[in-house]
């Protein structure tokens, strides 16, 4: 029989029959999840730390079977503290605990995690924030309190503390991933519960002082000065514990004796499924779904479809789904009104959506063309790369706190002028980077013409950047100012100069290849592939390329021109997440030389450069420049 480890019961806690999918190994999109790998390798990294708080600990090592037996060895000991004890019952519930204390019959389940808590929070906040994070404690009591009910068990949390501003200078670089090729040592990352096979190698953690003679003075900062905290959740976890057991005993029996279709239903959730693998069989997704996954325009691709439906409180698309209707054109626009029986926003968009996918046409509202004539010059698009991690990089900062380290502008001067180009990043790695962000933004926008940005990210960026200043003690009246002046804050009810062209989008543009998605990663194909005037303006012709059939191809691809696959090992900056380890590379990965962090910088600028010049080029077809 299979043995349900931990990250198999939060797989299935979600769906039952992904369990099944994963115990048959079938592909998952999170095979190439670069997101969650690098929120797991974080995760590696604050586990390290953890462990160098507990001198004594032991790591329990070994495949499972021997992992369990030296783990029912040390339990015999009065008092121990164990990394990584594997505990199993009769019936093959399994989990490996991070940390486990023991002091005489007192025992402590702790769970590491580079997901942030902050103490200041009321309990019931934390509680709600950390969820899915009690749930897998709650799960760990569970085994345990089955193979040894005799013991007092306390549960808690270790996480960063949100609240707390670190007094280490360049805490991050303490610790580095060590990537072997040749670590034999497959594990789940219980960041991706849904791979199809336990196939990531388990990073070494490399901390900088072990070998060092004052390395106790270097933990003792780590206990004292550095971001970690405890969360109690015992009570949260006995509380919960009738539903965990109820669950987990339900997953023990559909392993041992299969799947009823009781077991699960097909849902909106479906949308999601990590096992939609595409062309890559076994396919799970469809699989269940049968030809309810192949319809074209399918129903998942409606704009904020999980929400629609005021009767049944957004759960309309599953009413569809339960009548085997899937298709985009199978939604009733009756059904997308208010409980006052008006049309939002959000329905106008939907209805738009649809009719202009059945007309296969381009939509562009009559008030775009006045607004695209109505923007003051120099008219200024703008693009951030920031970084947010769980070790902060300089001293004074808290876990997650943002940090901006480069921009991109095109500025047109006015109509008709040609776009130039104007960037900025961070020289100096030793210092907090975004007080010198916002000045050299500041001296290239001033105070006159229209700045433009996609979504919501530069306004957050630079009111976080206004904030900042005051938490720093960082004094320039009118960088404040400017600040204060570009940025909107709904709460203070006040309007900056920032103009978002993702909310142009929603309300004046569609294009049925963008589907129900208005990012510019979208937008700008829909826009590229289908107006061939654009590819023959002067300072957009860099970005026309063709695949080996002739087609054009998205300008994101581009970036990848030139680069020998063959010989390298880094990855391509294309997307935000890839630029966030790019950075953290260039700081604190010794393993690579100038050259190569050169050539990651060289990447980043070319990324950051194509997002704003992307919004050139959509701001053109709509009639801005």
């Amino acid at each position: 029989m299979a043995t349900l480890s931990k990250s198999d019961f939060q797989l299935a806690s979600d769906c039952t029959k992904k369990l099944i999918y994963k115990k048959q190994g079938y592909p998952t999109t999170n095979d190439t999840n670069e997101y969650m790998e690098m929120l797991a390798q974080g995760g590696y990294v604050v586990g390290t730390m953890a462990t160098l708080l507990y001198p004594d600990g032991i790591e329990i090592t070994g495949n499972t079977s021997e992992a369990v037996q030296k783990t029912l060895d040390y339990l015999q000991h009065e008092n121990a503290v164990l990394f990584e004890p594997a505990i199993m019952t009769t019936n093959q519930k399994l989990c490996r605990i991070d940390i486990l204390v023991k002091q005489g019959n007192t025992i402590q389940i702790i769970e590491v995690k580079a997901k942030s808590h902050n103490s200041e929070d009321t309990p019931a906040d934390s509680v709600k924030k950390l969820k899915k994070y009690i749930e897998d404690v709650a799960y760990q009591y569970h085994v345990f309190h089955e193979c040894f009910p005799n013991y007092s068990v306390q549960c808690f949390l270790l996480t960063p503390d949100k609240s707390k501003r670190t007094t280490i200078d360049g805490l991050a670089g303490w610790f580095s991933i060590k990537n072997e090729k040749s670590n034999n040592t497959l594990i789940d990352i219980e960041e991706l519960p849904a791979q199809l096979k336990p196939k990531f190698n388990k990073p070494e953690v490399v901390f900088h002082y072990e070998n060092d003679v004052n390395k106790a003075a270097y933990v003792e900062q780590l206990l004292n000065e550095g971001i970690l905290d405890y969360l109690d959740v015992t009570q949260k976890v006995l509380e919960i514990q009738p539903s965990i057991t109820a669950s987990a005993n339900q997953f023990v029996r559909i392993l041992e004796n299969g799947i009823l279709e009781s077991d699960y239903c097909i849902s909106k959730k479906c949308k999601s499924c990590e096992f939609n693998s595409g062309e890559v069989l076994p396919n799970g997704y469809v699989e269940c779904w049968g030809n309810k996954a192949n319809t074209k325009p399918h129903v998942f691709d409606l704009y904020h479809g999980g929400s629609v439906g005021h009767y049944t409180k957004g759960f309309y698309l599953d009413e569809l789904i339960s009548k085997n209707k899937t298709s985009l054109y199978d939604v009733d626009f009756e059904r997308l009104k208010t409980t006052k029986g008006e049309i939002s926003s959000r329905a106008q968009r939907q209805i738009i959506q649809i009719q202009y996918t059945k007309t296969k046409e381009e939509w562009i509202s009559d008030e775009l063309k006045v607004l695209s004539n109505s923007y003051e010059y120099p008219l200024h698009f703008i693009d951030f790369e920031t970084y947010t991690g769980a070790l902060p990089f300089y001293e004074g900062m808290r876990p997650y706190e943002l940090i901006s380290f480069q921009w991109s502008c095109h500025t047109i001067n006015y109509p008709g002028a040609d776009p130039i180009h104007s960037e900025w990043f961070q020289e100096n790695i030793n210092c907090f980077p975004n007080f010198e962000f916002a000045l050299a933004l500041k001296k290239q926008i001033g105070t006159t013409g229209t700045p433009f940005m996609w979504a919501t990210h530069e306004n957050t960026v630079l009111r976080t950047i206004s904030k900042q200043m005051e938490i720093f003690d960082y004094e320039n009246n009118e960088l404040y100012e400017w600040l204060i002046g570009i940025t909107t804050d709904k709460e203070l009810n006040r309007q900056g100069r920032l103009v978002d062209m993702n909310k142009l989008t929603l309300n004046h543009y569609f294009h049925p290849e963008m589907k129900g998605k208005t990012s510019i990663k979208k937008v700008l194909p829909a826009i590229w592939n289908n107006n061939s005037y654009l590819h023959s303006i002067p300072y957009f012709s860099q970005y026309v390329a063709k695949d080996f059939e002739g087609v054009i191809i998205d300008p994101y691809d581009t970036l990848t021109a030139g680069i020998d696959f063959e010989n390298t090992d880094e990855e391509i900056v294309k997307g935000g997440t890839a630029a966030m380890r790019a950075y953290n590379k260039i700081l604190f990965d010794n393993s690579i030389n100038n050259n190569q962090k050169s050539e990651l910088k060289h990447q980043l600028l070319r990324y950051c450069e194509l997002d704003t010049m992307a919004m050139v080029i959509i701001g053109y077809h709509w009639g801005i420049h």
